[in-house]
């Protein structure tokens, strides 16, 4: 039994208007094809889907009966058409975020949400990862973007920077330069540092260590930890004092004080994904990403 899409779309039509002049016309055809259409299908069914008279059509009980299937079946199309459609365009599907914790605190919520309001459809898997892990994530398509700092990539990733802010100072609430209104880094030089390890965030740890190397001395690193929330709950312990991104002032950890440094280094971070990922929403992630940066939505 082989069922024509054009004749279900003839038979709702005929159903609805339950006149062969009107569904003729609202279909752009002649009335002669029109019903050599309902009698083939009729004949495939192997029933009676109207009855004829010379004043009126009307629908049979197995007419009723499958035009309710009928209505179904050429919805559930219509919908498949649209959402594959959509789905090419990049307005449907699934989007994987990989995500390092700092993003957490000042990138990521205003990105997601922003891209989330353009692309309600879409449907966006977040994963936490430290950033030695996203490269290898991002190469071999398990994640689809990422937000990050930058650091050296390997062949075939790129990048967009969407975000700068300082480098603070987060000391424990009883140092001596707690009540500090602006803290002068050099008077860091004997305190014991917490921070990242090199391996695990390399921008970050760079640029902590190249702003102490300005003001004349190498952090005295006493700890290494791979979570920025870890770093300041150690300060907040009185186990040494740190430099991060001002955007982890939101901690408001109590037991830890953030302070605006002399001469601060910026950080940066951005959106990284592979050359050849093709997903169709990454595309349209990354229009969100471009007019979030140039508005400087996620900028000092």
């Amino acid at each position: 039994m082989t069922i024509e899409l054009r004749q279900l779309r003839y038979f709702v039509t005929l159903a609805d208007t339950l006149h062969f002049g009107r569904a003729a016309t609202q279909l752009h055809i002649t009335q002669p094809p029109l019903s050599r259409q309902i009698a083939a299908l009729e004949d495939t069914l192997g029933v009676a889907l109207f009855v004829r008279s010379s004043r009126q059509v009307e629908l049979t009980a197995a007419g009723r009966h499958f035009h309710g299937h009928a209505v179904r079946v050429l919805a559930a199309l219509d919908g498949a058409v649209r959402s594959t459609q959509a789905t090419a365009r990049g307005e449907r599907g699934v989007l994987r975020v990989g995500f390092t914790m700092s993003a957490a605190w000042n990138v990521l919520p205003a990105l997601i949400r922003r891209y989330g309001d353009a692309f309600p459809a879409a449907e966006i898997q977040l994963s936490e990862v430290v950033p030695r892990e996203l490269d290898e994530a991002l190469l071999s398509g398990r994640a689809d973007v990422g937000i990050a700092f930058p650091w050296q990539r390997p062949d075939g990733l790129e990048y967009l920077r969407v975000h700068t802010e300082p480098l603070w100072a987060v000391l424990p609430t009883g140092h001596r330069l707690a009540a500090s209104a602006v803290v002068a880094v050099g008077e860091l030089a004997d305190e014991p540092f917490i921070t990242f390890p090199a391996a695990t965030a390399p921008a970050l740890h760079a640029l902590v260590a190249g702003c102490c190397r300005e003001h004349g001395f190498e952090p005295r690193i006493r700890l290494e930890t791979h979570l920025q929330q870890t770093i300041v709950n150690l300060v907040a312990e009185g186990l040494g004092v740190s430099l991060v991104p001002r955007s982890m002032s939101r901690m408001q950890l109590p037991g830890a004080v953030f302070r605006p440094i002399s001469s601060p280094r910026v950080i940066e971070q951005g959106v990284i994904w592979a050359a050849h990922n093709a997903n169709p929403c990454l595309a349209r992630f990354l229009d969100c990403a471009r007019a979030f940066g140039a508005e400087g939505a996620g900028g000092d």
